[in-house]
C-alpha cells in the first residue's frame, strides 16, 4: 500500500503547479487564490461542492500542464528568435560586405580614369606618329616612282636619239654611196681628180 504524502509535500505539490516564476509569486498566488476562496465560502457567496473540488483540480491540472509545456515552448521560442537572429545578422553582414565591395570597386574604378586617360594619350599619339610615319612613306614611294619614270623617259629619250642618229649615218652612207655608183659622177669626180693632178703639175713646174 503506497504512504500518504505529508503536508509539507502537498504544500509543495501545490506550489509547484501554480504557473509562476519564482517561489515567492507561486507562494502568494496560494494564498491568495486560498484567501479569496475562504472569504467566498464564509460570506455564503459561493457553496464548495463537488464542483468545486472538480474546478480546483481541473484548474491544477491546467497549470501544471502549463508548466510543463512552458519550458519546451520557450527553448522553441527562443531557438526560432535566435535563428531569425542570426540571419538577420548574417544579412547584415552579407550587405556590409556587399557595400565594402562596391566602395573598393569603385575606388579602384575612381583609380583606373586617370590610368585610361594617360593610355588615352599615349594611344593618340602613337596614331598621329603612325599616320605621320604612313604620310612619310607615301611620299617617299610617290618619288621613287617619280624617279623611275624619269630616269626611264631619259631612258627613251637617249635611245631615241642614238637610233635617230643611226638613221642619219645610215642615210648619208647610202646617199654618198649611191652617188658614188653613179657613172656620171664618177666622170665628174675623175676629171676633177685629174684637174686637180694638172694644177699640182703645173705649180711645180713653174
Amino acid at each position: 500500500m503506497a504512504s500518504q504524502p505529508t503536508p509539507d509535500e502537498k504544500a509543495a505539490s501545490i506550489i509547484n503547479s501554480v504557473p509562476q516564476s519564482n517561489l515567492f509569486t507561486k507562494t502568494g498566488g496560494v494564498i491568495l487564490g486560498t484567501g479569496l476562496t475562504a472569504a467566498a465560502i464564509s460570506s455564503e457567496l459561493y457553496v464548495a461542492n463537488e464542483e468545486t473540488v472538480l474546478a480546483v483540480g481541473f484548474f491544477i491540472i491546467v497549470a501544471a500542464a502549463a508548466r510543463s509545456i512552458g519550458a519546451p515552448y520557450s527553448s522553441w521560442a527562443n531557438g526560432h528568435i535566435e535563428r531569425i537572429t542570426n540571419i538577420l545578422q548574417g544579412a547584415r553582414e552579407e550587405h556590409t560586405k556587399a557595400i565594402t565591395e562596391r566602395m573598393d570597386s569603385v575606388k579602384e574604378m575612381r583609380e583606373v580614369v586617370p590610368l585610361t586617360q594617360n593610355l588615352y594619350a599615349v594611344a593618340k599619339e602613337i596614331a598621329e606618329l603612325e599616320h605621320k610615319n604612313f604620310a612619310l612613306e607615301q611620299e617617299n614611294a610617290i618619288k621613287t616612282e617619280l624617279k623611275q619614270v624619269l630616269d626611264s623617259w631619259v631612258r627613251y629619250e637617249q635611245q631615241q636619239r642614238e637610233s635617230e642618229q643611226l638613221d642619219l649615218v645610215k642615210t648619208v652612207k647610202a646617199g654618198v654611196e649611191a652617188e658614188l655608183a653613179k657613172p656620171a659622177f664618177k666622170k665628174q669626180l675623175l676629171e676633177e681628180a685629174l684637174a686637180h693632178v694638172e694644177s699640182l703639175a703645173k705649180s711645180k713646174s713653174i
